[in-house]
């Protein structure tokens, strides 16, 4: 319980305290990218809340990195996926998929401490581009 109050404080400050980098839209659900001091957090709601979205995040210290690992993964043809450990307790799972000849990325988050995982929207390569301020 204490873990989730925690990270609702957090997500609150950093939509307060936060840059905000970009934003895609997908329907009711969403992605955000946001710079805190020297973090970067990418939060978004869960795919998989029902009802009202449920916002969700991780953070990690390097943006290009991130960026050219997931652009990286949009020049394969065959579906595929990319696994990263963002920190200590959180692992990341960047998953490739050729849709109608279109390729399309979806992010699944597992917090190993806290117990909680979630799945974003599927993103296209212009979304994520714009999502992480570049141009399209």
């Amino acid at each position: 319980m204490q873990m989730k109050i925690l990270l609702c404080f957090l997500l609150i400050s950093c939509s307060i305290f936060g840059q905000e980098i970009g934003s895609v839209e997908n329907g009711k659900n969403f992605v955000k990218l946001l710079k805190t001091d020297n973090l970067f957090w990418w939060v978004y709601s869960d795919v998989n809340s029902r009802n009202n979205p449920i916002e969700k995040a991780f953070n990690f210290p390097n943006k290009e990195t991130v960026y050219n690992l997931i652009i990286e993964g949009f020049e394969k043809d065959n579906n595929h996926q990319i696994i990263v450990q963002t920190d200590h307790d959180t692992v990341v799972k960047f998953e490739y998929r050729k849709i109608r000849g279109e390729m399309w990325l979806n992010i699944n988050h597992n917090n190993l401490n806290s117990k909680t995982r979630g799945i974003s929207t599927s993103l296209n390569r212009e979304q994520l581009m714009a999502l992480f301020g570049e141009k399209v």
